[in-house]
C-alpha cells in the first residue's frame, strides 16, 4: 500500500518553551605575523567585537597570550539557529584580519577539553552552585 510521506521533517523535541541549547567552540587563528600590504593580522578577536544575541551566552573564554582583551578561543551556548551565530562569528573574525575555526558536537567538545583541561574539582564546584 502507498503510505503518506511527511512534507517536512518533524521539529526537534523541546523542553517546555525553551529550545535546546547547542555549544559552539571557536578558535581564532593567530595571524599577527601575516602581512597584507601595510596591515598585519591579529592574535584573536577583541572580546568587544564578539557578536552576541539574547539567546547566546559565553561559557568560557581563553585569551591570546599577553593580551587580556583578545580572545584566542571561546565556548558559547546558543539557544537559537546557531548557523546564524557561526556566520556572525566568522564574519567578525575576518573583519579584523583573523580566521575563526568554528564547530559544534562531541569532536569539538573533546578537543576543547583536551586543550583546556579543568582543574581538578572545578566541575564539582560549578555543579554544586
Amino acid at each position: 500500500m502507498h503510505q503518506p510521506v511527511e512534507s517536512a521533517p518533524a521539529a526537534p523535541a523541546r523542553s517546555g518553551d525553551k529550545p535546546l541549547a547547542s555549544e559552539i567552540y571557536v578558535w581564532f587563528e593567530d595571524t599577527s605575523t601575516h602581512r597584507r600590504g601595510a596591515r598585519r593580522g591579529i592574535a584573536g578577536l577583541p572580546e568587544c567585537l564578539l557578536p552576541v544575541s539574547k539567546s547566546m551566552r559565553v561559557l568560557e573564554r581563553k585569551y591570546a597570550h599577553g593580551h587580556l582583551h583578545l580572545l584566542s578561543a571561546v565556548r558559547i551556548e546558543c539557544r537559537e539557529d546557531f548557523s546564524e551565530r557561526i556566520a556572525a562569528l566568522y564574519t567578525a573574525a575576518l573583519s579584523v584580519g583573523t580566521i575563526a575555526w568554528i564547530g559544534s558536537g562531541s569532536q569539538y567538545r573533546r578537543a576543547w577539553r583536551e586543550m583546556y583541561p579543568q582543574p581538578s574539582g572545578a566541575g564539582q564546584r560549578a555543579a554544586g552552585q
